[in-house]
């Protein structure tokens, strides 16, 4: 009973309707997925750990990180048979949703004070673009964005050992998390900018160590340590197509089936690859310059992080999580899942919605489009592809929008 008086009280992040709408999901959810992974690499690999040890798992082909392969470890474990881990395996998903829901729910959470809409983190929980890749595609791209956004919250609200704790944890769920970074290093700056704690830091950088001695200690002790280091060294170049169906940047650029072309091939003296690579820290040293010059300006004239600052914080991330999809190789289809909430945290401060919707609309026709369950799309990817570069160019226009307010605000301090 004490539960469900507390699951009243409004003043909670988790309320009795998100438990009943979890219940509800779990109870439609489809069993079926995309069946090279839900039905074949991770019940295979969730078998090889349970016959073998988790500390072995590294010793079949996997090529995922380790946080994830702990839970197939215990998913095998639960189920305890061969016949169990293939027949259930779309129950993975709902581990998966959890952290839908945890994301939606933290973002609704931590940004409260900043919109004033009821019950808005079901712009995400109602939102199919958000859901599919875990309820229709079986996918794990909500867990290592979920441990983004709550490293980002953690940072900005000096919650400094949670912060260390998740954004440790992103990069070992999934590489490409290493995208925030910067994001990560620019927040812990300007907290220690604020008040400088020699202790605080060092209790960080432990928290730091222990979170990834649990995480590969299985591995170290198994003597299969160095197969980790070659899944992290060869995790670039796995899948070396220009596209692996993402309706992005090359659809627009290239005549032939992105797919089919290998991103070895060289126009103009170099490879698709490095051209992606080149795009991609070309324009994202453009997207920085905004929230590292009013970074700048915070620490200089000492100065609280406001407002207007964790939004442009939130949109500069977006716009990154947005721009690695489309301007780089390799990329599957789900990639643009992170820039879902990433804008949704933005629309929140700024109650802009506008992107929000748009990232919604595109990810979701470039997943359904490829996966066609719900035949959604029935457009050629181009159209998709202008839909993600629309999202961009009106990113990168509030971007140097802000550049200018920047500009004279600094300006504005020196004169004072």
């Amino acid at each position: 009973m004490k539960i469900f008086q507390r699951l009243s009280d409004n003043s909670l992040p988790i309320q009795w309707h998100h438990l009943l709408f979890y219940i509800l999901l779990v109870a439609v959810i489809p069993h079926t997925g995309f069946w090279f992974d839900l039905n074949n690499d991770w019940p295979r690999w969730s078998y090889y750990a349970f016959e073998h040890g988790l500390s072995q798992i590294y010793n079949s082909d996997t090529n995922y990180m380790p946080f994830y392969l702990h839970g197939l470890y215990w998913f095998g474990k639960l189920q305890g048979s061969k016949e169990l881990i293939y027949a259930n395996s779309y129950q993975l998903k709902y581990f998966f949703l959890l952290f839908d829901f945890g994301c939606a729910l933290a973002l609704a959470w931590a940004l409260r004070k900043y919109y004033s809409v009821k019950l808005v983190e079901y712009l995400l929980l109602f939102n199919l673009g958000y859901l599919y890749c875990t309820v229709i595609w079986g996918q794990l791209d909500s867990v290592p964005t979920t441990m983004v956004v709550l490293g980002i919250i953690c940072l900005y609200e000096r919650k400094m050992l949670w912060a260390a704790f998740f954004c440790t944890l992103s990069i070992y769920v999934k590489l490409q998390a290493i995208i925030f970074v910067p994001f990560f290093v620019i927040l812990l700056v300007y907290q220690f900018s604020q008040k400088f704690d020699t202790w605080l830091l060092a209790k960080m950088l432990g928290i730091s160590l222990l979170t990834q001695l649990w995480l590969l200690s299985p591995f170290i002790w198994g003597g299969t340590f160095w197969n980790f280091i070659k899944v992290v060294r060869e995790s670039v170049g796995f899948f070396p197509r220009v596209s692996w169906n993402a309706y992005n940047l090359w659809y627009l650029l290239i005549k032939e089936d992105p797919t089919l072309l290998n991103d070895t091939l060289t126009f103009a003296g170099l490879t698709y690859k490095k051209w992606g690579f080149l795009l991609f820290f070309g324009l994202s040293a453009l997207v920085f310059i905004p929230i590292l010059a009013r970074t700048y300006i915070l620490i200089w004239f000492k100065k609280i992080a406001d407002a207007d600052y964790y939004a442009l914080l939130w949109l500069t991330a977006s716009t990154i999580a947005t721009l690695f999809f489309f301007v780089n190789t390799q990329m599957h289809e789900r990639y643009s899942y992170p820039a879902i909430a990433l804008y949704f945290a933005y629309a929140l401060i700024s109650r802009q919605y506008a992107l929000f919707a748009l990232i919604s609309v595109a990810h979701l026709a470039n997943v359904d489009g490829m996966n066609k369950y719900f035949g959604l799309n029935p457009f050629k990817p181009e159209y998709t592809s202008l839909l993600f570069g629309l999202i961009l160019l009106i990113s990168f226009v509030k971007l140097f929008i802000q550049t200018k307010n920047i500009r004279l605000e600094y300006l504005q301090q020196k004169l004072r």
